[in-house]
């Protein structure tokens, strides 16, 4: 049987597992066998310490680290403050137990791999004479998870009890009084026990919690004991099952993280930048790590070849089931980033999927349902409107070209009449095409997940399948996805633990034909929005219609007949082996691969303009990226005394593998075959193309956490990297960090206003990290280059495409961080602010001028530095909370300013720039209004007309040329957000919860939106406009802030740029949770969302936040049915 059960593993994965290098394999091989010597299980757990006057809290934590059992207690029942000294060598772990309870009111009790403090039993002197009732009960987690060693107690007596691996109690207690339910980790409540024999408590989560564990690089810290900037992203409250990926909900989650949802199309892509974008060509990404595996940004898989675009679909999180992720971690400081070195200058972004717990098998369904339909569409001209603009249009140019009204007053020429474009007739006759409705439709998506979970003390898994389908607002745009996740921990001995993460994905893309290309590569929102709107779809023969005077746009509706698929394969594993052979050491080997299959098909049918003018367009396009993982590592934690010390030391290798190739034609005598029978293409030289691309990351790392009597807390970093891009003289780098904590509410002249201030935290970082991401520009590039000509005959040959730089080095980002953490009223408030400066020195650009006489007139340098400085602001409070009600809050505040520090020593400035200006400015011309009637046209613009925007003359002084030049233009701001704010609030009530969530940005300079600028005066003579341009100034319409209808050849300077403010509600959730017989269910939960109702802005065009481009995708509003049920 299992030698059968070998033909379920997919050929595909033992091919991906063969193309593991052998090198990888012997080492993972090597550690199997040495770490499995230290097999022995101890018949007993066994400490040593010497710990003299520290607190409870410090003798917990060493017993922990030494002996791997856990500790369940309340904070209101065990007083961690208090001190103690225990000196022990190698004795039982009961032995110390029993000194630490030793003349307290405490017991203790060790059972299932935990050790549970509570408070004796004794029996009252003047025991109180009242009946006494049995009660039972359950106490889970806001998931419905059981809740292990869960302290119950009757307040006010030392009566009560723990529950159980199932999360089940019983009790014998009085007929009146108040349960005390307390865990750690969680909120306490008091439950009246009045009348009631059954109980079903759920515990909500402390997420003020210091004890809290937060994941960092290559380990996790306590929350307590950080000293870089990190912030925690909790999945709890997100509806995961209504949008297609996480990046979709992260928005104003994290002080510090901004994400751009570039696009509202199915499977749009995000843009994740940290604390702002301070580099100018090698990418401001951040690094993202899934599970303990940096991973690689993708890209939309198109071809230049490829007629029309499909958009924006490089989400790098889009293989990602929303409902797997645990938690988020976002890595900000260099303190906290350096020990991911050059890959980490832009931020760190680790997500955590959710692993096994000990228990009983968990199954859980969840399934979603949603509609959507277009938020804020177009205001497009419709027919008689179109036609009647048409005519004024032509009519004022009339009136212009004769000097006739506010042109010049002069009469009506008898030889020159007016001749409309459309006749009254025709006007009146004339039948509106909504060609956006005709290529757009209500959208539907369904999200399907079960998951299962459980394990023993040895064993934990976690696995699911997830079905998610979304049939886009505009047709032919859908995708769907199937995952598959299987986590693994396995506890083989005392010593040794080992498991594995696997991750199966493949999303399956139906594109449209999208982007910002016009006229005969204008894609489907393009023509829709431009076609002349009194066209009907087809013409009287059951073609498709042409645009009378702009033959070359295609037909809308045409373009539905193009098929474009996109299929993104990916296998993302990783497996982990630990061994503890002495007490403190931990040596831990992980090895991973990530493997990304991408396939593009596409074909261009003859009932479009442009298949018919190629006889047929068919290409595919795929590419195969590899990445191969091997992290080697060494924790030691050591606690003397009032110190603690733990040391990290390690080793990573990452190998980057790319594969590519391209084939189309064209002139096909069928268009029946779509895209399978290239060869039957009659082109007389088809298209096919290759290429490969390898490189490689070497690193050494090592970090250093000390903290003395935990207050007074250091970390220390140094990373290594060599990057396979760079010559070997400058291939290495080192980035290293230090950063120092004082927690001053632990220090004794604090203790009276603890009731007050119950978190206060003060740190400093310093560090460096890296930027090798520019791509091979170390050594020169030829190719193959058609059209040199020797005498009257042309050739193709070799020449040189791109110059090397043997110099060229490592970006290092340098940055210094200070941050404040408050917690007050028992932390139910928690306050965290940041302030941060950094430098980016050694800028990696691939254009620095060459002089002219070159072969090649470009070149990649290091040049150059750039700043970033910021603040940022984090609070979250629990405003109520009660056995019933609870009500919290989340607020985050951000703020950055990006701009040059030093420039290229051979940059020569325009008269308008300065060395330290923004990286994104804008620089134009003031405006001064519009010109009116009568009003004399400006020196330097004497061809101005009424009703054209006049530009300020700055520069020239009075009786000068009066000309406008490079002297008149002005910075007027930068496109960068003056601050971004996100804003959650949760409440729950018995079984009732509401969440809703805001995010926004305030004071990003824009120019004008397509309602602004598509009008007439701007150009727009031919195509629909907005009904913006039906107030546009005329000879008949002089009252007016919009400009003439005819073209101004000054341009329009800042006219249009405004400070662009908005505030989303991207979220609105209500759920109730069932109560069912356990023999049903565990839990069943329905809910309802509406996603993105509303928008408060001053844009007015179709989105402030996805108007990334011309033409852009609609938002939608979403509304959403939902259930989750577990057993």
């Amino acid at each position: 049987m299992k030698k059968n059960n070998l033909c379920l593993i997919p050929r595909h994965l033992l091919i991906l597992i063969e193309k593991i290098p052998n090198a990888m394999k012997l080492t993972f091989l090597f550690l199997v066998i040495s770490l499995l010597t230290f097999t022995a299980e101890a018949s007993a757990q066994r400490v040593s310490m010497s710990l003299n006057n520290v607190k409870v809290e410090k003798v917990l934590s060493a017993i922990t680290k030494q002996t791997g059992l856990s500790v369940a207690y309340s904070k209101q029942i065990v007083n961690l403050d208090r001190k103690v000294s225990i000196q022990v060598e190698n004795a039982d772990v009961t032995s110390v137990l029993e000194k630490l309870v030793a003349n307290t009111n405490l017991n203790y009790e060790i059972k299932n791999n935990k050790i549970y403090l509570f408070e004796k039993q004794t029996v009252p002197t003047k025991p109180a004479i009242q009946q006494k009732k049995q009660i039972s009960g359950k106490i889970v987690d806001q998931n419905g998870e059981p809740v292990i060693g869960a302290n119950i107690y009757v307040k006010g007596t030392t009566n009560g009890t723990m529950t159980d691996l199932d999360g089940n109690f019983s009790l014998s207690v009085p007929e009146t009084g108040t349960l005390l339910i307390s865990y750690i980790g969680f909120l306490s409540q008091n439950i009246d026990i009045k009348g009631q024999a059954n109980f079903l408590i759920v515990l909500k989560e402390d997420t003020q919690s210091l004890d809290e564990v937060v994941v960092v690089g290559y380990g996790v810290q306590k929350k307590r004991d950080l000293t870089g900037a990190i912030s925690s992203v909790k999945m709890t409250n997100t509806p995961v099952g209504t949008i297609s990926t996480v990046s979709h909900a992260l928005a104003g989650k994290a002080a510090g993280l901004q994400v751009f949802q570039n696009s509202a199309q199915v499977g749009g892509g995000a843009t994740f930048r940290i604390r702002g974008a301070t580099s100018i060509n090698a990418g401001n990404d951040p690094l993202f790590i899934i599970d303990g595996f940096p991973i690689s940004t993708s890209s939309t898989l198109d071809s230049d070849r490829n007629y029309y675009k499909t958009g924006t679909v490089d989400n790098i999180l889009a293989s990602i089931n929303p409902n797997d992720i645990e938690s988020i971690e976002v890595l900000k400081d260099a303190s906290a980033t350096a020990i991911y070195g050059s890959r980490a200058g832009h931020g760190v972004i680790i997500i955590t999927t959710k692993r096994g717990k000990s228990g009983a098998p968990k199954v859980t369904y969840s399934g979603n349902v949603t509609v959507q339909n277009v938020k804020n569409n177009y205001k497009m001209l419709d027919a008689k409107e179109y036609m009647t603009q048409r005519n004024r249009f032509v009519y004022e140019t009339w009136l212009h070209k004769t000097g006739q009204g506010i042109y010049g007053g002069k009469p009506a020429p008898a030889d020159d009449p007016y001749i409309p474009r459309y006749t009254d007739a025709e006007i009146a006759a004339a039948q509106t095409t909504d060609w956006l409705d005709e290529v757009t439709r209500t959208g539907i998506q369904q999200s399907h997940n079960i998951s299962l979970t459980g394990g023993s003390e040895k064993t934990q898994y976690a696995a699911s399948i997830n079905y998610f389908d979304q049939k886009g607002i505009v047709r032919n745009n859908a995708m769907n996805r199937f995952t598959m996740k299987v986590n693994l921990d396995q506890e083989i001995s005392k010593y040794i633990k080992t498991g594995f993460s696997f991750h199966l994905s493949r999303n399956q893309y139906d594109n449209s034909q999208l982007g910002d290309s016009d006229f005969e590569k204008a894609g489907i929102l393009t023509s829709a929005l431009r076609f002349d709107p009194s066209v009907p779809v087809r013409d009287e023969n059951g073609d498709y219609s042409i645009f009378p005077d702009m033959a070359q746009y295609p037909n809308p509706v045409s373009l539905l007949e193009i098929t474009d698929k996109t299929t993104n394969d990916r296998v993302l594993a990783s497996g982990y082996i630990q061994a503890e052979p002495i007490k403190g050491l931990i040596l831990k080997a992980n090895l991973g691969f990530d493997r990304r299959y991408d396939k593009n098909k596409s074909y261009v049918p003859t009932t479009t303009i442009a298949g018919y003018a190629k006889g047929g367009i068919a290409n595919i396009l795929q590419r195969d990226n590899m990445d191969y993982l091997m992290e080697l590592t060494a924790n030691y934690t050591k606690e003397f005394g009032s110190h603690n010390l733990t040391t990290l030391v390690g080793y990573s290798y990452q190998q980057f593998n790319v594969e590519s190739v391209f084939a189309g034609n064209e002139d096909f005598s069928t268009d029946g075959f779509l895209y399978n029978s290239l060869w039957a293409g009659g082109s007389a030289k088809p298209f096919v193309n290759s290429s490969a691309y390898n490189n490689s990351l070497g690193s050494y790392f090592a970090r250093l956490n000390y903290s003395y009597l935990g207050r007074y807390l250091l970390t220390a970093t140094v990373r290594a990297d060599g990057a396979a891009n760079f010559h070997p003289d400058y291939r290495w780098g080192y980035f290293p960090s230090v950063s120092l904590g004082w927690r001053f509410s632990d220090e004794e002249f604090m203790k009276p206003f603890y009731n007050i201030l119950s978190n206060g935290k003060l740190r400093a970082s310093y560090g460096q990290t890296g930027n090798s991401n520019i791509g091979n520009y170390m050594t020169d590039a030829y190719g193959v280059i058609a059209g040199w000509v020797f005498g009257n005959d042309g050739y193709t040959g070799t020449a040189t495409t791109k110059l090397g730089n043997r110099k060229l080095t490592w970006e290092t980002t340098s940055e210094f961080n200070v941050g404040l953490e408050l917690g007050f009223l028992d932390n139910r408030i928690a306050l965290t602010m940041e302030y941060y400066n950094r430098i980016i020195s050694d800028l990696l650009v691939n254009n620095k001028p060459l002089p002219a006489y070159n072969e090649i007139n470009k070149i990649a340098a290091n040049m150059g530095k750039t700043q970033g400085r910021g603040f940022e602001l984090t609070l979250n409070t629990v405003n109520i909370t009660n056995k019933d009600l609870t009500w919290s809050t989340d607020f985050t505040f951000s703020t950055n300013k990006d701009n040059w520090y030093e420039r290229d020593p051979n940059w020569t400035p325009a008269p308008y720039e300065s060395e330290r200006d923004p990286i994104r400015s804008h620089y134009v011309n003031l405006s001064d209004g519009l010109l009116q009637a009568g009003e004399k046209a400006p020196a330097w613009q004497p061809a101005l007309l009424p009703g054209q925007i006049k530009l300020k003359n700055i520069y020239d002084e009075e009786g000068s040329a009066n000309l406008l030049n490079q002297y008149d233009i002005v910075y007027l701001g930068t496109s960068d957000p003056k601050c971004s704010v996100g804003f959650n609030n949760t409440v729950r009530y018995k079984n009732l919860d509401f969440n809703i969530y805001f995010y926004g940005e305030f004071g990003r300079l824009r120019g004008a939106s397509y309602y602004d600028s598509w009008i007439t005066g701007l150009g727009g003579n031919l195509t629909n406009l907005s009904r913006r341009t039906l107030d546009s100034y005329s000879n008949d319409n002089q009252n007016t802030t919009v400009p003439n209808l005819l073209q101004s050849s000054y341009g329009v300077g800042d006219y249009y740029f405004k400070k662009i403010n908005y505030l989303r509600c991207r979220n609105i959730t209500v759920g109730y949770t069932i109560p069912v017989a356990k023999s049903i269910a565990n839990n069943i939960r329905i809910s309802a969302n509406v996603n993105n109702p509303f928008v408060i802005t001053n844009w007015n065009g179709v989105d402030p936040e996805t108007d990334t481009g011309n033409y852009s995708y609609p938002n939608v509003t979403s509304f959403s049915f939902g259930v989750d049920i577990s057993f």
